[in-house]
């Protein structure tokens, strides 16, 4: 099959996350590398929870660190089908076009990565190229955490790593790295009519709020030549548990996106100076800050061998994205990643109707087969 075909099939399986169920599809392309009958190749459904599972594939000479391509399987949730002109998961090509969940953010992608693996099925390979499908990106990792915790991934795997999220085919090198906060206000219910008997969260949390709107436009005031500044938006909010009652609880989440001066303890420390701030006005203003989920900033330098080779290959200047990835988690264990990809914002992604244009599909197969061509030949 050709790559959006390849692409169709991927985004046939419903793995929205929660809760994942990504087992199914992984298990899809670990038969698809089977039959390719690779040579010096070790294919692996790795499993870390119930239906659960990542797919990493190990081709060429055992010891020679190459290349890693990687790229999540798991996507967001379609949301209100209504708005949907066809079924998320029931893709459709039209007018040039590829339209379903995960289309751009980024199945697509990831049967790039594998046509691209697939075009050297019969070349002998002087470096190794790891092929990583990972699950729960959107949701903090955990796929790509496992694989790392269980030792299939090791430091300096690789001397390179291309991660195939959506950049409209151009190079990202460096993004802000981000914390998400669970923010939790205690209050205590009473009846509407005799609020002063009762302490409202949802009015507490109110207060804390508009203090975060406050605090991102004191984190403008450090801008990162790159990543400009660090941004932070309260996301979600959910309280209350009945018309007539005062609530006692209200829960929030606050998106926090770093540039590197910021690290996730230092805006820890700017939402308790929030508390503290409030409390003198307020009391029995009682909240608990979780972190639901963090990861790093990601940077790699404008002059690194692969960045230049990533220019040369793609013909462009790199950029930097406001987005997170996995790519620090890489960047960790000493595997320099880049982030290159077909599709981008503007093609609805984490929005009903998601598309990514064929050509551009077929111009990252052209573009991962270069890479591949380059480190690995």
């Amino acid at each position: 099959m050709n790559v959006e075909e390849l692409a169709v099939e991927l985004i046939r399986f419903n793995t929205e996350v929660p809760p994942g169920n990504e087992e199914a599809c992984a298990a899809f392309l670990r038969d698809y590398f089977l039959d390719l009958r690779l040579e010096q190749s070790e294919v692996i459904l790795h499993r870390f929870a119930e239906k659960r599972a990542n797919l990493l594939v190990r081709i060429g000479p055992p010891g020679q660190a190459g290349l890693l391509l990687s790229g999540h399987i798991d996507v967001v949730p379609a949301g209100d089908l209504s708005l949907w002109e066809s079924p998320p998961f029931e893709p459709r090509i039209r007018e040039g076009k590829l339209y379903g969940r995960g289309a751009s953010d980024m199945k697509s992608a990831v049967a790039a990565l594998v046509k691209a693996i697939e075009n050297y099925k019969s070349s002998k390979l002087k470096r190794g190229i790891i092929f990583a499908a990972t699950a729960g990106e959107e949701i903090g990792c955990d796929g790509l955490r496992a694989l790392i915790s269980d030792g299939k991934i090791k430091e300096r795997d690789a001397l390179y790593g291309i991660i195939g999220e959506p950049t409209d085919l151009k190079v990202v090198r460096a993004h802000k790295g981000g914390t998400v906060f669970r923010i939790t206000f205690h209050g205590k219910s009473a009846h509407s009519s005799r609020p002063e008997l009762g302490i409202n969260a949802i009015e507490n949390a109110s207060r804390f709020i508009l203090e975060v709107a406050g605090l991102r436009e004191r984190l403008r005031e450090i801008v990162d030549p790159d990543l400009g500044p660090s941004v932070i938006s309260t996301t979600m909010i959910n309280g209350g548990t009945k018309e007539n009652v005062i609530p006692e609880k209200c829960q929030i989440i606050v998106d926090c996106r770093r540039i590197p001066s910021h690290s996730d303890t230092y805006i820890k420390s700017e939402l308790d100076k929030i508390v503290q701030k409030i409390k003198k006005a307020v009391p029995t203003f009682d909240v608990t800050i979780d972190v639901k989920f963090n990861w790093d900033a990601l940077s790699v330098p404008r002059d690194h061998p692969l960045v230049v080779m990533a220019e040369r290959i793609v013909g462009q200047k790199s950029e930097v994205a406001p987005y997170g990835t996995e790519g620090p988690m890489y960047q960790e264990i000493g595997i320099p990643t880049i982030i290159l990809g077909p599709g981008k914002v503007e093609n609805n992604i984490h929005a009903p109707n998601e598309y990514v244009e064929i050509k551009q599909l077929q111009d990252a197969v052209k573009i991962y087969s270069e890479f591949i061509r380059n480190v690995c030949l």
